[in-house]
């Protein structure tokens, strides 16, 4: 699933790092939009050359940050096979809780859509983790409308939860989730 290999090297593995993390820190002062690669190349102590061995663009380099964010989510899940739908939504809020700041990040940035983009085309993956060998559609359209269901109800709560002062804990979310799921069932 990676854009990027992950190089083997260590060295070309820490500079591809150190420039994700350059265009984050980056992201932090000023807009994205008005970032460029020599900034990023220079905030992390490299070349642009450097930067060119490893990303073709700073498009691409957040992808590379959305997808090991889609990667770790779904490791995050092969602990157990067994879920219910509010662990799901308790291990999805508890998740992306520990990535508040990159989350604020993106908003601020008006790049939280694509992140949405990049864990929809991770949802098959995720399904296959979650739920395993469970036939519980009849076709792979309904499979999908029922991926990209689940998934828009919690990225635009998971927006709005992320920008509240005084958030409700991952487990009083998967709660309500069940509670707003029932009451219109």
């Amino acid at each position: 699933m990676n854009l990027v290999e992950k190089e083997k090297n260590p060295i070309a593995e820490q500079s591809r790092q150190w420039l994700m993390q350059s265009l984050l820190d980056l992201m932090s002062q000023k807009d994205y939009a008005r970032i460029t690669v020599t900034e990023i190349a220079e905030h992390a102590l490299l070349s642009r050359r450097t930067f060119y061995r490893i990303f073709d663009s700073k498009e691409q380099v957040l992808q590379q940050c959305f997808l090991e964010r889609c990667e770790d989510y779904i490791t995050y899940f092969q602990k157990d096979r067994h879920y219910t739908l509010e662990q799901i939504v308790e291990v999805f809020f508890t998740f992306w809780e520990k990535q508040i700041n990159f989350l604020r990040l993106l908003q601020r940035n008006h790049l939280f859509y694509y992140l949405l983009e990049e864990f929809n085309r991770a949802l098959p993956v995720i399904y296959d983790t979650v739920r395993g060998n469970q036939n519980l559609y009849d076709s792979i359209f309904e499979k999908k409308a029922a991926l990209l269901v689940s998934a828009g109800a919690l990225w635009n709560l998971l927006s709005e939860w992320i920008q509240m002062e005084n958030r409700p804990s991952p487990k009083e979310i998967s709660k309500m989730m069940l509670q707003i799921i029932a009451s219109n069932s």
